[in-house]
């Protein structure tokens, strides 16, 4: 009994880690495909933008900061080539500047 107990536990805790995304938390393995970044950002507006170049950070000028999924293409933050941000009429295209605070993607709808 208890044998069945742990391996429908065991199944329950994968299945809540891959749809969390948890289980899938490594850089994009496909460079052409775009994938969730967020994470990989700062908004431009955070205190920690200041330091965002240091900690290997991306900075986002966007009236959504990162509270909207920023997909990108590349295998990591530091070379990202296209992103997008998810606004509330569907997706726009982000411009990419190079600032003494580090790069920045520019929000311009």
């Amino acid at each position: 009994m208890s044998k069945k107990v742990l391996t429908v536990a065991t199944i329950a805790i994968g299945a809540t880690l891959s749809l969390t995304g948890i289980a899938h938390a490594e850089p994009n393995g496909d460079p052409a495909k775009f994938a969730d970044f967020t994470t990989q950002f700062v908004a431009a507006t955070d205190p920690g933008a200041m330091n965002a170049k240091s900690e290997g950070k991306l900075l986002i000028a966007s009236p959504y900061g990162t509270s909207h999924t920023i997909a990108c293409r590349g295998t990591n933050a530091a070379d990202l080539y296209d992103c997008m941000q998810e606004d509330d009429l569907g997706w726009i295209t982000l411009q990419k500047n190079e600032t003494p605070l580090g790069t920045a993607w520019i929000y311009l709808p």
